[in-house]
């Protein structure tokens, strides 16, 4: 083995040896409950329209308009 391959195996066995994650590092969750899960659903015309109109006078968009109707029928 040449003093260049030597030096090659070494110097790659050192890049392999990081210290691994940091604990607290990486993008933080934007929702406090965890992950969200987009969901499709059929709903008739008329009620679209009046969750739309809800949700604008709440300043909301409609999937969180959609959320706090389903957490008012689950009670959370």
């Amino acid at each position: 083995m040449t003093a260049y391959k030597s030096f090659k195996k070494v110097e790659m066995a050192k890049k392999q040896q990081h210290g691994g994650k940091r604990e607290g590092a990486g993008r933080k969750p934007v929702n406090p409950e965890g992950r969200t899960k987009t969901i499709a659903a059929s709903v008739p015309e008329g009620l679209v329209e009046r969750l739309d109109a809800l949700a604008d006078k709440r300043g909301w968009n409609r999937s969180e308009a959609i959320t706090a109707a389903i957490r008012g029928l689950l009670g959370r």
